[in-house]
């Protein structure tokens, strides 16, 4: 009979994050070259924190020091463990034709973004490919490959939209004393199994910032007619404060449905991929998009990323989950 081991949180590794920031570091301007006092200033340490650091990450390999300039940059070890991570990384390799076609298709950036975890258990989601179109829009996917991206709604609905309650209500657990109760749970769960019916999901966050923009426009105007009442003012504050309110509500960046005539400014138009286990395996998501879209400019993008999405799932032989 096999002892059952105790849950134990996982102690935080200074030196291990050093490490990983200070290649982060190099990689940020992969064509510059370091020196040790910039490398101690970028981390903000000491440079007797920072040398047997270089020193050991040189003889491994993962760094080169310039002979004379006495400088360092990444070296070949760091490009042959990304060439074996990308080689070993099934859907990625996968999918990255198709999400090549797709950029070229649209014209729009395409990101993959896969889940991980750590030890404590903290499901999150990294970047693991981003794809510019051959000739397109010049966008700033402000992102790099391996960042962490949180999904906290209403972001990455569809790696919930086919999993249980549990799952549903651990993604809404993310937002802390902030997850919606009431009226507005209700129309994030209508929002979510929209997201469902469609197969694919548009997240919008401008919409709440054009909205707040809205409501200080009106109130400067009704400020500024000369009724400068303290209790008109304060009237007016009540009634902003109130639309705000309403304003701050997570279903305006998860659209339930997609009227074919309204305006969207989407951040992201995005799809499952499934494994053969029917866990989501890959977020493909289109990104960089005008702004605005119309409601129909946004369905064709959907049925794009979601075409694409089947493709990568049935070369994987995965399925959604029942």
């Amino acid at each position: 009979m096999c002892a059952t081991l105790p849950h134990t949180m996982s102690r935080p590794s200074p030196q291990t994050d050093r490490l990983i920031a200070l290649v982060d570091l190099l990689a940020a301007r992969p064509a510059d070259d370091f020196t040790l006092a910039e490398i101690a200033r970028g981390l903000g340490v000491g440079k007797a924190t920072v040398h047997p650091m270089l020193t050991t990450l040189t003889r491994a390999g993962w760094l080169l020091r310039h002979p004379v300039r006495r400088t360092y940059r990444l070296g070949p070890a760091v490009v042959a463990a990304g060439r074996a991570a990308a080689l070993g990384d099934t859907p990625l390799e996968t999918a990255r034709p198709v999400m090549r076609a797709l950029a070229d298709d649209t014209g729009l950036g395409v990101l993959a973004l896969v889940p991980c975890g750590d030890a404590a258990d903290v499901d999150d989601l990294r970047v693991g490919e981003l794809i510019r179109p051959a000739a397109g829009r010049d966008g700033a996917f402000g992102l790099r490959l391996g960042d962490r991206v949180s999904p906290r709604p209403p972001l990455a609905a569809v790696t919930v939209a086919w999993a249980d309650d549990r799952a549903v209500d651990a993604w809404l657990a993310r937002l802390g004393p902030d997850a919606p109760v009431g009226d507005a749970r209700v129309r994030l769960t209508a929002a979510v199994a929209g997201v469902r019916d469609r197969g694919w999901a548009l997240e919008t966050q401008d919409h709440l910032r054009d909205r707040l923009d809205t409501l200080v426009r009106d109130l400067e105007i009704e400020l500024g007619t000369g009724d400068w009442d303290p209790s008109g003012r304060a009237a007016a504050l009540r009634r902003a404060m109130a639309e705000v309110g309403k304003a701050f509500d997570l279903a305006d960046g998860l659209p339930a449905a997609i009227d074919p005539d309204a305006s969207y400014r989407a951040s992201s138009v995005n799809a499952p991929v499934f494994d053969v286990d029917g866990t989501v395996a890959v977020v493909l998501c289109l990104i960089d998009h005008p702004a605005p879209l119309a409601g129909r400019e946004v369905t064709a993008l959907g049925e794009q990323v979601r075409a694409a999405a089947d493709r990568i799932t049935a070369a994987l032989h995965g399925r959604p989950p029942a």
